[in-house]
């Protein structure tokens, strides 16, 4: 059966689609390493119940990437008698004769029975192997479930599973809106005996190994998602000459400069040893959508040479946000003074309480620049099953705004008609530093950036409207926005270190406590950019009626083109029978049709 992208759920909130939205677009340009996506490991949210089967890990999957989840971590175990990879970790049995005993159904949608069956893949034993005995059960969708010790398994969840539904999901968010790029991280072990599944698989040695490129897993994928991907070869290739690779594009698409090294020829020539591209250079100046690395491999494949994968998948540690050692010289990096000890633990709590705690925690994880993975399967249910609580916590990683902003998200429908006009973001400092949405006509101090400078900020000399608040930034500074949950945090450091007289988190002063950053919606509602008032929106329509409107010009189209079908088809058919009546003439009482003879 074929797998494909068919998610179950997704954030249709316009609020959140604003956030998710507003908060891609200011991190636009920050190269990748540095931007923080939530990350989920797929062994926990979809077989942490210790079930594999094709349509649930497709309706799993599906659900992690709608949700916003833009890392997935898999695990994938070589079965060496199958000579492929699969996320069952048993080898599924290759026998031609394979007796499946009865079993006692574990769902009222399973149906057991006694029978021989034969496998697709056939491979042949040795004269003196006996047949497996393997208990196993068909499934609602008639497949057949192999139950191998704490696991129950089919035998069609392999690389072209995944690959399906990642395609589908690059072509289903196509749009400049929807467009964010996916991180896949490779665990690789080796699957245990079907014969004995919790005794420890032994090593893998010589032609055991995957060595074809049909069974190396970066050839595997590369075949798949060859159009979408971002390879190791394209990063060398760009890092050796900027002028020809980042430079090269419009300027909103180029990485900020003062996250990486460079050094410049003696031509003029630009390169970099440790820069990453922007996530707007790959999306839309590429085009490509889903980068690959090498995590965890196990110590029974130690001699499986991932070095001959290195055209599709990044070798481990040097992906991004693997290293953080520029951030750590750039930044005075505390990371004590960042964790928010509000957070408990979980036992004896509600589970309300407990998913109050664990947002929080990934909250501030997030606010610290680390991008959290969530390994545990929540509340003893996959994604599949119940895809609410996985939701809440892709979406705690939201960096910028307050609960319930920007305001007016969802209203209106076209420019300038949002009430009631809160249309600029204000940090507010007795909310950690999460922005507002304010009419822009109040009077408050402006956030100021030194030089190009991430971490260092500065405060305007006076208050005023937003259209003229960055004229009051001290001289060497802009008026700016934090583009990354770090640079607001710093952000927030700073401001609330000023004298109390100035700012205040806790005034009831609105001007002491509220400070205005370059990000507005003044151009299109809820499409919010930087660059001051007069900055216009690069979809030219309000994000949420995009998706309307695209499905009402699709509409349109087709009626029309039925139209145009309709009426052409008609004047066919008309001129068709004129041509086709030939002079009648009448002879001898009988009418003819045509010349008659």
């Amino acid at each position: 059966m074929s797998a494909t992208y068919n998610p179950g759920a997704t954030v249709d909130d316009a609020t959140w689609v604003a956030v998710l939205l507003s908060e891609r677009d200011v991190a636009g340009q920050i190269p990748i390493n540095f931007v923080t996506n939530p990350g989920v490991a797929l062994s926990s949210a979809c077989f942490g119940n210790g079930l594999y089967t094709r349509d649930k890990a497709t309706d799993c999957i599906s659900n992690l990437l709608a949700v916003g989840f833009r890392r997935l971590v898999l695990d994938l175990y070589w079965s060496v008698d199958r000579r492929s990879w699969s996320f069952c970790p048993v080898t599924i049995p290759t026998s031609a004769d394979v007796y499946v005993s009865e079993v006692t159904s574990t769902s009222t949608a399973e149906t057991s029975a006694t029978s021989t069956v034969t496998t697709s893949d056939v491979v042949s034993s040795t004269a003196a192997a006996e047949p497996a005995t393997i208990t196993a059960y068909s499934d609602s969708d008639g497949d057949t479930v192999y139950k191998l010790g704490h696991y129950r398994c089919t035998d069609d969840l392999d690389i072209d599973m995944i690959s399906q539904i990642l395609r589908g999901y690059f072509e289903d968010t196509k749009r400049n809106l929807l467009v964010y790029t996916t991180y896949l991280t490779l665990n690789l072990h080796v699957a245990a005996s079907d014969s004995d599944p919790t005794k420890p698989p032994a090593k893998v040695t010589g032609g055991d190994l995957p060595n074809s490129i049909a069974e190396r897993v970066g050839a595997l994928f590369d075949s798949e998602l060859n159009d979408y991907l971002y390879t190791p070869a394209q990063l060398a290739e760009d890092r050796m000459n900027l002028n020809n690779s980042w430079y090269q594009v419009e300027e909103s698409y180029m990485p900020i400069t003062e996250y990486f090294t460079t050094h410049e020829g003696p031509s003029g020539d630009q390169s970099t040893p440790d820069g990453w591209p922007s996530a707007k250079y790959i999306q839309l100046a590429k085009s490509d959508r889903i980068l690959m690395e090498y995590g965890l491999v196990d110590p029974q494949l130690a001699d499986y040479d991932l070095t001959k994968d290195e055209d599709a998948v990044f070798p481990r540690n040097i992906y991004p946000l693997k290293s953080k050692s520029r951030l750590l010289s750039m930044a005075p990096w505390k990371r004590d003074a960042f964790i928010n000890p509000r957070t408990q633990s979980p036992k004896g709590l509600s589970e309300e309480d407990t998913m109050g705690s664990l947002t929080n925690l990934v909250s501030d994880m997030t606010g610290c620049g680390m991008a959290p993975i969530l390994n545990t399967t929540l509340f003893g249910k996959t994604a599949d099953e119940d895809v609410d609580h996985y939701r809440n916590v892709s979406l705690s990683t939201g960096w910028a705004w307050a609960i319930g902003e920007p305001e007016g998200a969802d209203t209106g429908g076209g420019t300038n008609d949002q009430a009631p006009f809160n249309r600029c973001a204000v940090t507010d400092l007795s909310l950690g530093g999460r922005w507002r949405a304010t009419n822009c006509t109040e009077e408050r101090r402006a956030a100021c950036r030194v030089g190009n400078s991430p971490f260092s900020w500065a405060l305007s000399s006076d208050v005023a409207e937003y259209k003229n608040v960055g004229d009051g930034c001290p001289s060497g500074s802009s008026f700016a926005a934090p583009r990354t949950g770090l640079e607001n945090h710093y952000l927030y450091e700073y401001l609330v270190a000023q004298d109390k007289s100035v700012i205040d988190p806790a005034s009831t002063n609105l001007t002491s406590r509220e400070i205005y950053i370059d990000f507005n919606s003044i151009d299109v509602t809820a499409c919010w950019v930087s660059g001051g008032s007069d900055a216009t929106c690069p979809y030219a329509a309000n994000p949420q009626q995009i998706e309307r409107k695209t499905v009402l010009v699709a509409v349109v189209t087709a009626v029309i083109i039925l139209l145009i079908t309709a009426l052409t088809v008609f004047i066919k058919c008309n001129a068709n029978r004129r041509n086709s009546r030939r002079r009648k003439r009448v002879i001898e009482g009988w009418e003819y049709e045509g010349v008659p003879s």
